[in-house]
């Protein structure tokens, strides 16, 4: 009996079990996906812009920080926009204990990020830490979710105690850019600075909007000599 017909077939009857038990649900809406590796459904898709940022090594994410901070990368996976899918599903994921979504993005872009030339010999993947009082509060950290999925596909570890948040601040949200580098001012510390010495550090939080917070995270990391930086986020206000 020929049996090569149901070997070729196996993968897919396993593809369609595994949709059964585990549904690849949409990260805005929670509707079906038309393939498991999409994040998002066909209807939200045609309202989801993607940057294509790390394709081009200067692009706008890097001219953002130009002047500020020297980078050897940096990009944004969206654009954000108000009453867009992206910011539904960051809303989801910040407040509504959505933690996966964080997770499933990383693992998107960082697929993405590993055929990019831009973005090689990463030694860590770094989150913007949360206070520990946010942190307790939330249940997790949004950005350190996204640092999950993005270690697994690029295959570089996350550290959580390198960078560390010592104060507390007010939230960002309806703050423009000099109110929001005033108000993150010495909110964090280097806590190991021997692992930071002669690396090439990837440091990731979920949106870019002034780089208030992000800059204060890198102008922290390179209180140490000899410390590379390349940032991502999931998205970017445009």
């Amino acid at each position: 009996m020929d049996l090569s017909f149901f070997k070729q077939d196996l993968p897919h009857a396993f593809n369609c079990f595994l949709d059964l038990l585990y549904p690849n649900l949409c990260i805005a809406c929670g509707g079906r996906t038309h393939a498991r590796e999409e994040l998002f459904c066909l209807t939200c898709q045609y309202q989801v812009y993607p940057t294509q940022m790390h394709l081009r090594p200067e692009n706008e994410f890097t001219n953002h920080f130009k002047g500020r901070i020297s980078l050897v990368a940096g990009a944004s996976l969206y654009y954000y926009s108000k009453g867009s899918r992206v910011q539904k599903a960051l809303e989801l994921l910040k407040y509504r204990g959505e933690y996966e979504i964080g997770i499933r993005i990383g693992q998107h872009f960082g697929s993405l990020l590993k055929n990019a030339t831009n973005f090689k010999n990463l030694d860590y993947i770094i989150p913007v830490p949360l206070h520990p009082n946010r942190k307790n509060q939330r249940g997790y950290n949004q950005s350190a979710q996204f640092a999950i999925g993005l270690s697994e596909s690029l295959e570089c570890p996350t550290r959580e105690d390198i960078l560390i948040r010592t104060k507390e601040t007010i939230t960002q949200t309806t703050k423009n850019r000099i109110e929001r580098n005033q108000n993150i001012q010495a909110a964090f510390k280097l806590q190991r600075p021997d692992l930071v010495k002669g690396r090439h550090i990837l440091l990731v939080d979920d949106i870019l909007t002034t780089g208030a917070t992000l800059e204060s995270c890198a102008l922290t990391l390179q209180q140490t000599e000899l410390v590379s930086i390349s940032m991502v986020t999931i998205a970017m206000t445009s």
